[in-house]
């Protein structure tokens, strides 16, 4: 295999496992979302309780309450930016580890099954995973409104409970929220990839020039 191909990143076809191997692969992979998510979802709750939360004490001053979730919202997206493109790089740097593993017969289960690497479709998956339980409890909010869930949203999801909330607007449209919350990972997570994929290509380049100084 050439070195440029080391670097390619395609999404895994059929590599005719067996069912057993499937099933496994299945769990090991959904093991690596959840921990791709964690911290998207602490981040979520902790600027959730720790500001956006203050938009239920902002009293009458409807500015106060503007500012208050607009400066939440940015601190929620800044974060979620950080972790998408850090989750695209490290996926990226897996899928190398694994293909140099693939190539000498490693018998890694990781690499065996392509558990952990770069695809896309995972830039949508994990943001959606983190936000699982506010679509479980908005849901409930929304069909059957009641005081549990209402003080879930308000001080634990509040990053996408209050700002139609505020404007007293339907609880549906709070799904929306999702939309950008998973665009800016998924953007974010793309990035991350040809960020590294790009150091990663100038450290070989690197190297090979230094190993023909070496020949000469």
């Amino acid at each position: 295999m050439e070195n440029n191909d080391l670097y390619s990143v395609e999404a895994v076809e059929n590599k005719n496992f067996t069912p057993k191997e499937r099933a496994k692969k299945i769990l090991l992979e959904f093991k690596d979302l959840l921990i791709g998510a964690a911290f998207p979802f602490m981040l979520m709750l902790i600027l959730s309780a720790s500001i956006i939360s203050f938009v239920a004490y902002g009293g009458e001053d409807f500015g106060i309450k503007i500012l208050i979730l607009i400066v939440g919202e940015v601190m929620v997206y800044a974060a979620i930016f950080i972790f998408g493109k850090q989750n695209g790089a490290t996926a990226f740097k897996k899928t190398l580890q694994n293909t140099k593993k693939r190539q000498v017969n490693s018998q890694d289960v990781s690499a065996r099954l392509y558990v952990g690497e770069y695809a896309v479709y995972k830039g949508i998956l994990i943001p959606l995973i983190a936000c699982v339980p506010f679509i479980i409890f908005q849901f409930v909010q929304a069909v059957a409104p009641n005081d549990v869930c209402k003080f879930v949203l308000s001080y634990a999801l509040g990053w996408a409970y209050f700002p139609f909330r505020i404007a007293e607007l339907s609880d549906w449209l709070n799904f929306l929220w999702l939309i950008p919350f998973t665009g800016v990972h998924l953007g974010a997570y793309i990035w991350g990839g040809k960020v590294e994929k790009k150091k990663l290509e100038q450290l070989a380049a690197a190297d090979e020039a230094k190993d023909k100084k070496k020949k000469k």
